[in-house]
């Protein structure tokens, strides 16, 4: 039978009676499947979001990094309150007029409830837009530079910002402080002395996203009040509502943040503009990107997206039931605990970016790369989550395909959730590495499980979550096909065999065999 994309290549039979003894011990405990052969055309490395129906998970666990999903209760209010049963005699919001009381109601519930679960102050006026974060990068100078000649300071720290900037190009003239490196990657944040030194005082804004995704960068508190008292504009689009806003402390005078992310589904942006930035449009900025325009319209100058301004106040009604931004806050730092504790313990196995002690690892997206980029086991490692129910670590982007995944840990991704994840890392890292420590003794291979916390420890004790404990050992006395450790490595490897760090070591690898399978080689004693 022709082999299919999930085929594992395994030795014929006359191939490992080459190597070993028919039967052995060794063969049926310990032998491990070399990596798939994959078909690039694996709906897994082509970005697919729907795994096999028969995964074994109930749930689809999507780490996708927008638009992703919305937690379960959330989900369940949509479908009763948006899709109402015919009996009910009522329209969903979905087919609602914008101008209908009906929709004027959910309409003023959703901005009530999203000022009381962002604390926003009352000199704040708060919008629904279309368009994006895309729309947003044109939108924001066109409001604030009414000749096009104004300078507006731009922090570059990733992938979001720069290219806010080409956008904001045509608008204004950009002052840009970058913190990209010479090779265009991005790993840490300009300090404050550095952009109080940098910044062009005569601003109309000093502009940031908070959130870099495809980077992985976070700034955890905005930036204070500046001594040139220039205002701060922030995308906020992939962290919004994970952390509490210092309005007034950080003088943000406009924020924007697209609904796929944190607060509902694409289509809809929040914009949350300071009263004393109004009137500065320049005369050529579209009515609907016209904050001002949208502002003495209540909001419906054109058709609104009514069904996703429900969403988000259904979105704001859960944040609240939950415990407000607080709660929000512990919930991300006890995921982002788990994942980048889980990537630091795997001895170099999976590694990240942005490292620990610059503080700005983001809480929202871990981006990690698998054995140091080596591309078939990035490709099974894929596979084998998508097959799992596990999806979103790769999509499809502008950017191409570089050599780290991303697991977005949005409201819509529980705890629980996240632990499948890492716990799987564990068992694959487990699988395919050769620890970097030289110890053998008396071919004993030591194997430390990894264990996590329940939730509730994790939230009682931050620093717990996912602490590695040696409680057992398990002694296999005969050679594993990925032992812990290796203190000698003169044999004789296949001609063609690559190995780094992360090769597994099989029983077919060695030339000429052991005699007895069931001791180990005298190269490895």
């Amino acid at each position: 039978m022709a082999p299919t994309m999930n085929t594992i290549f395994e030795p014929s039979p006359d191939e490992v009676n080459l190597f070993s003894t028919p039967e052995s011990s060794f063969d049926r405990n310990h032998r491990r499947e070399r990596p798939q052969t994959i078909s690039p055309d694996h709906p897994a490395l082509l970005g697919s979001l729907t795994p096999p129906i028969d995964c074994p998970p109930s749930k689809i666990l999507n780490f996708s990094p927008g638009p992703t999903s919305l937690p379960p209760a959330v989900e369940a209010a949509i479908q009763s309150r948006c899709f109402p049963a015919q009996e009910e005699k009522r329209l969903g919001s979905m087919a609602l007029s914008h101008r209908s009381p009906e929709f004027g109601r959910i309409l003023e519930r959703t901005l009530a409830m999203t000022r009381r679960v962002m604390e926003i102050p009352p000199e704040y006026e708060v919008l629904f837009t279309q368009g994006g974060g895309h729309g947003q990068f044109a939108a924001v100078p066109m409001n604030l530079c009414p000749t096009g000649q104004e300078s507006a300071t731009y922090i570059v720290n990733g992938t979001w910002s720069k290219r806010a900037v080409e956008e904001a190009k045509k608008y204004c003239r950009p002052h840009v402080i970058s913190a990209l490196e010479e090779d265009g990657t991005c790993t840490s944040f300009p300090s404050l002395d550095r952009i109080q030194s940098e910044i062009d005082p005569t601003s109309a804004f000093l502009y940031v996203c908070s959130n870099e995704t495809v980077n992985g960068l976070e700034l955890h508190r905005l930036l204070p009040h500046l001594d040139c008292g220039v205002p701060l504009v922030v995308d906020a689009s992939s962290d919004f509502t994970s952390k509490p806003i210092a309005w007034r402390k950080s003088n943000v005078g406009l924020l924007f943040a697209c609904a796929s992310k944190n607060i509902g589904h694409p289509g809809i942006t929040m914009v949350v503009v300071r009263r004393d930035l109004l009137g500065k449009a320049n005369p050529f900025t579209p009515g609907v990107f016209n904050y001002e325009t949208n502002i003495l319209a209540d909001n419906v100058w054109n058709t609104i997206p009514t069904f996703n301004v429900d969403v988000v106040g259904i979105m704001m009604e859960w944040i609240m039931e939950e415990g407000g931004l607080a709660s929000m806050e512990r919930r991300s730092i006890v995921k982002a605990d788990l994942m980048y504790n889980t990537i630091d313990g795997s001895d170099g196995f999976f590694s990240t970016p942005v490292k620990k002690e610059s503080g700005y690892r983001s809480r929202m997206n871990a981006p990690f790369c698998v054995a140091g980029g080596d591309e078939t086991l990035t490709n099974l490692f894929l596979v084998e989550c998508w097959e799992r129910g596990i999806i979103g670590l790769r999509t499809v982007t502008p950017f191409g395909t570089g050599i780290y995944l991303r697991a977005s840990l949005y409201h819509g991704v529980s705890y629980e959730e996240a632990l499948v994840l890492t716990d799987f890392m564990k068992e694959f890292a487990a699988k395919h590495s050769i620890s970097k420590e030289v110890v053998v003794e008396q071919s004993i291979a030591m194997v430390t499980p990894l264990e996590s916390p329940p939730i509730h420890q994790a939230l009682d004790k931050l620093d717990l979550c996912c602490t590695m404990d040696q409680k057992e050992f398990h002694q296999i006395h005969k050679l594993s096909t990925s032992p812990d450790s290796i203190q000698d490595f003169s044999m004789t490897w296949p001609k063609n065999l690559k190995v780094n760090q992360f090769s597994r070591l099989t029983s077919d690898m060695f030339t000429p065999p052991p005699n007895d399978l069931g001791s180990t080689p005298v190269s490895l004693r």
